[in-house]
């Protein structure tokens, strides 16, 4: 496998807690200041042809907004950006044959989605016999709790899992414990 070097790095301290994390990103946000910083030097002496960049949550990754500022200054042969937001499932196989499109593999593309959605109905056929769904929790993050939401709460039901928060289709949400039995 070849190795690249990594173009991104946090603004915050990795090894911080999870609260710690949260306070930092809160922090930078209300300041609109970014959470990654972006090694502009090595990404031009990359040359790539194609940046895969997300529009979904500007806390996971650098911002779509950011890598379409820093393609626009660029002089001569600017890289395509695309930017993938999958919701549900089905939006996550439209992705891959996008990207596969766009690096002219469309085939494999095609091949690898086929692949991947004939494994998720194989589980999801070994799971229909279960009586009793299992409860899940699809978790993002710790502290605060976050409940996982785009496409990770329908993996849970496709394996036979009851859902315990989080919906499909929306972005994450913070869950409020209740503090006394039954809540």
């Amino acid at each position: 496998m070849r190795r690249l070097p990594s173009c991104t790095e946090p603004e915050l301290d990795p090894t911080a807690s999870s609260a710690e994390i949260d306070c930092q990103v809160k922090e930078r946000l209300q300041t609109a200041l970014s959470i990654y910083r972006l090694d502009l030097e090595t990404l031009r002496a990359l040359r790539p042809d194609i940046i895969l960049a997300q529009a979904q949550c500007e806390v996971c990754a650098v911002s779509l907004a950011e890598v379409e500022h820093l393609v626009a200054g660029w002089v001569g042969s600017k890289p395509r950006v695309l930017s993938l937001s999958p919701q549900q499932l089905a939006d996550v196989w439209r992705d891959i044959l996008t990207v596969s499109d766009a690096l002219g593999v469309a085939e494999r593309g095609h091949e690898l989605v086929k692949g991947l959605q004939s494994r998720v109905a194989d589980v999801s056929d070994q799971a229909a016999p279960i009586k009793r769904q299992p409860s899940v929790a699809c978790v993002e993050w710790l502290d605060p709790l976050m409940a996982a939401g785009n496409w990770v709460p329908e993996t849970g039901r496709t394996g036979g899992g009851l859902n315990l928060f989080g919906e499909s289709g929306k972005t994450f949400a913070v869950v409020e414990l209740g503090s006394g039995a039954g809540t």
